[in-house]
């Protein structure tokens, strides 16, 4: 059974990314399987990714069978088109196939449209990496260079002894090019192909009065080059040390809250102390006071009271202009709080 007209392959069943979600993606692609930093690309891996789209994504075929695709330098270009020693079985020239030359006058990228790079060739930070060496926590900086944007044109000729070949070969090459680029990703890095040219080169005299039809397709790419070499790593502050100035007139002493009942004559002497306060201090009589009773509430072992520097012992009477001198045993952590429960006299 056939399959119906106008049936679609490939449908994408889930939305494309766009926007910074897509440039985010980009940038995944980049990173994947990288050390961090991203992978070079030299002329070389640009080389190769546009074979590869000659190969897998134009992947002309006749009859059910993919044409042979043939990668060649200037030189081995004009050897060929001399010697003509792609042969079959028979010393004849087999055909279809296509043929791939590098034009080796590559150019000044124009992919940064017109702006230039910095002077001096800086590195700049691409990722930061915590760091840990079993002692200190540090941070690695990961810088990487400008890249250097690069001009490449591809020539791209079928040979066939049919024109129609040559014209599915041409709508292929046109279907991908519909929308005026194509990308192809050396390495992961997205670059742009754009269609420059179509030529016809028909009238070649070294095919014997055979009748052949060659047709040019310049591709231009606006790639770049990243030399891995230039990627640097740089240990960044191992450790922050931080001080703290504490003034010595700062006042870390406990607090005191007084509530006294003018009624039933009752006084109450209300200790607190926070975490990292002194444990001992002193505080003036302002009354007569006759303490009765010592209440510990909370985070406190025992209270020292001198009273004038004699030790005294609840119940005991304070007269005023008396010192009394208070000294905690707590745990120095934790907020310690106790009261001192009298009456006025």
């Amino acid at each position: 059974m056939g399959v119906p007209k106008g049936f679609r392959k490939n449908i994408k069943l889930y939305p494309q990314k766009v926007g910074v979600e897509r440039r985010q993606e980009m940038l995944d692609a980049i990173n994947y399987k990288a050390s961090y930093l991203p992978r070079g690309v030299m002329y070389e891996d640009m080389d190769a990714s546009f074979i590869d789209f000659i190969k897998k994504e134009v992947n002309f075929s006749v009859n059910g069978e993919t044409i042979p695709v043939i990668f060649l330098t200037i030189q081995r270009w004009a050897e060929l088109a001399r010697t003509w020693e792609f042969t079959g079985e028979f010393k004849d020239l087999s055909v279809p196939f296509i043929t791939i030359v590098r034009k080796p006058d590559v150019q000044e990228g124009s992919n940064q449209q017109g702006l230039w790079n910095i002077p001096g060739r800086p590195t700049f930070t691409y990722i930061k990496v915590p760091r840990w060496d079993g002692v200190r926590k540090g941070i690695d900086v990961y810088k990487i260079p400008q890249p250097v944007s690069v001009d490449i044109t591809y020539e791209v000729r079928i040979f066939s002894n049919k024109m129609r070949e040559v014209n599915s070969f041409n709508t292929k090459i046109q279907q991908i090019f519909r929308s005026r680029q194509h990308y192809i990703n050396p390495n992961e890095h997205p670059m742009p192909l754009h269609l420059e040219n179509i030529g016809d080169e028909s009238n070649i005299d070294d095919f014997e009065n055979r009748k052949f039809y060659v047709q040019l397709f310049e591709v231009l790419l606006k790639g770049y080059i990243m030399d891995e070499k230039e990627f640097e790593v740089v240990p960044a502050i191992d450790r922050t040390m931080l001080f703290t100035e504490v003034s010595e007139s700062l006042n870390n002493s406990p607090k005191i809250v007084i509530n006294s009942n003018e009624n039933n004559k009752t006084v109450t002497f209300t200790v607190i102390a926070k975490p990292m306060s002194e444990s001992e201090f002193s505080t003036k009589i302002d009354f007569n006071y006759r303490f009765l009773r010592l209440n510990i509430i909370n985070n406190v072992t025992s209270v020292e009271l001198l009273l004038d520097g004699k030790t005294v012992e609840v119940p005991f009477v304070a007269m005023a202009g008396q010192t009394l001198r208070i000294k905690i045993h707590r745990d120095i952590n934790k907020t310690a709080k106790f009261q001192l429960l009298g009456n006025l006299i």
